[in-house]
């Protein structure tokens, strides 16, 4: 009888264990923002010329790690990629191979009136892989739907506005999931 009394309790006991971990998992997860969301956090209004933002916005990529940084001033566009982390990976059917995932920065600025201007920022995360050591390639791209790359973002370039005279216009209250 104690046997099976101590049998039940250990077994509640392990089957408990993955729920609890599950929910610190959930509450150390960064939530996801909804559509809305995520299109109202992805722009940011200034109150700086469109000459200020632009350079502002290349010191900011380039400060928080960005590289290959393609821009041009006339369009207002910019792109950036953080290094790659690559690694070789083995698959039973095509053999060896390479996969790096990389963040991509997609940039739009334009300028809104006088004196200030607007930027729209898009993050992805690209996953390239190669099949064989030297085979073909392909890439698979997800959009970030979690604030805190954005917030890290605009938290840099509202310093480097700022350092250069300019001010950020409070950003509206937005929901966070």
């Amino acid at each position: 009888m104690k046997s099976t009394v101590a049998a039940i309790a250990m077994s509640a006991m392990l089957l408990s264990m993955p729920i609890a971990a599950q929910a610190k998992d959930a509450k150390t997860a960064p939530i996801e923002l909804n559509e809305s969301a995520l299109a109202a956090i992805q722009v940011r209004n200034y109150d700086v010329p469109y000459d200020v933002l632009f350079p502002a916005t290349m010191a900011t990529l380039q400060s928080l790690g960005y590289m290959n940084v393609v821009a041009s001033k006339d369009s207002g566009t910019a792109s950036a990629e953080t290094e790659a982390k690559g690694k070789v990976i083995y698959n039973i059917i095509w053999g060896f191979g390479k996969k790096k995932r990389t963040q991509r920065a997609s940039i739009f600025m334009e300028p809104k009136g006088e004196g200030k201007s607007v930027l729209k920022l898009r993050l992805t995360i690209l996953e390239s892989k190669s099949r064989g050591l030297v085979g073909a390639g392909f890439s698979e791209g997800q959009s970030v739907k979690v604030a805190e790359p954005y917030d890290a973002f605009y938290t840099a370039l509202g310093t480097e506005v700022a350092s250069r005279g300019g001010a950020v216009v409070p950003a509206e209250s937005t929901p966070t999931q």
